[in-house]
């Protein structure tokens, strides 16, 4: 088709309509005259039967616009992602030459493809390339919980140490045996143990 020297003015270019939001599936289309004189105006569409336009056919005054209403008959999952396009041509009044057109094109989206990200509450996260494969927090989760199953062979056997130091008797004791450690060590076997004991805690 070829160009014309009339531009046609036409607002929104692009009509969106949602699967799931019935307010979407009614929208309209606002057709700008600029010029001095009337003009007739058409509507086509390349799907005729999943739209429904009020008014197809019509004129504007001169300096003025119309409202024309556009209806999604067919919000089903089958049709989905599909573009279609409503062609707008413009008339003189007189001769009905044309004299311009315009396309706007239509979409019909699946919920999921209007979800809008919330405005707040976003943190940076740290570029750790050790979890840049997992799918979601789950597995992160199992990840973790893997690698911090149990405390370490050091700390039990620490702790073991701790314990057997604990147990043997100190210089102050009247029985003669063979060990005996002071009462100061006893106490550093204590605290050492009291803190392996916490790291044990913690990875319960």
């Amino acid at each position: 088709m070829a160009d014309y020297k009339v531009p046609v003015f036409v607002s929104p270019q692009s009509l969106t309509f949602s699967l799931d939001d019935k307010t979407s599936h009614r929208q309209i289309i606002t057709l700008f005259n600029p010029y001095d004189f009337p003009v007739k105006f058409k509507v086509f569409c390349t799907c005729t039967k999943k739209y429904t336009v009020v008014e197809p056919e019509g004129s504007i005054n001169a300096s003025s616009r119309v409202d024309i209403v556009v209806r999604h008959n067919a919000p089903a999952p089958a049709f989905c992602d599909i573009k279609d396009k409503f062609r707008i041509q413009m008339q003189y009044y007189t001769t009905k030459k044309v004299i311009g057109h315009k396309d706007v094109e239509t979409i019909l989206l699946r919920s999921s493809d209007n979800y809008e990200p919330a405005a707040e509450n976003f943190k940076l996260l740290k570029n750790d390339s050790s979890i840049d494969n997992f799918d979601n927090d789950s597995e992160i989760r199992q990840s973790y919980n893997k690698n911090s199953s149990g405390p370490n062979l050091t700390t039990l056997l620490m702790a073991g140490v701790c314990i057997c130091g604990l147990l043997l008797p100190s210089s102050e004791d009247t029985e003669i045996l063979k060990f005996r450690i002071s009462f100061n060590l006893k106490l550093a076997f204590a605290f050492v143990l009291g803190m392996t004991t916490i790291t044990i805690l913690q990875h319960h």
